[in-house]
């Protein structure tokens, strides 16, 4: 692996916080949209929530997200960059995620984030992203999303 350069290293993780923050905001799905290529791929699979192909799929899990969460609450740490081979990045963070939906019911969660990002037209966007647990996930956790 060629070393990540510095601004490569810092545009992804400011990647990574502006997605917690969208997600967070749980108010402005185009915002958070646009941090994706089109042909994006999201796995959560390993926590029990779906599989995304496309902005799409992306979309329609976050309105029902921003629909039926009153608050969420992420917090990033150990950003590490995984990858670089001049073209696409690869960064992980460490996340603890926090959430209470309308109907009272509370998730904490402690994942691991990896996003896989290339740049389109000057700003850099993710292709993949990909969440994996790393402490053993609440039930509550699909008492809010459903199963997958």
């Amino acid at each position: 692996m060629t070393q990540m350069p510095r601004h490569v290293r810092d545009a992804l993780q400011d990647l990574m916080v502006e997605y917690a923050y969208a997600v967070d905001a749980l108010s402005d799905i185009d915002n958070l949209l646009d941090l994706f290529t089109d042909d994006a791929q999201v796995d959560m699979t390993a926590i029990g929530l779906p599989m995304m192909y496309g902005r799409g799929d992306i979309k329609a899990f976050f309105d029902t997200v921003f629909e039926t969460m009153s608050h969420h609450f992420h917090f990033m740490s150990n950003y590490r960059p995984e990858s670089w081979d001049g073209t696409v990045g690869a960064m992980t963070s460490y996340v603890i995620g926090m959430g209470r939906a309308k109907d009272g019911n509370t998730v904490t969660v402690q994942v691991k984030y990896r996003m896989e990002c290339i740049e389109q037209d000057g700003t850099w966007k993710c292709r993949h992203y990909t969440i994996s647990p790393m402490m053993p996930l609440p039930g509550s956790l699909t008492e809010i999303h459903g199963e997958a």
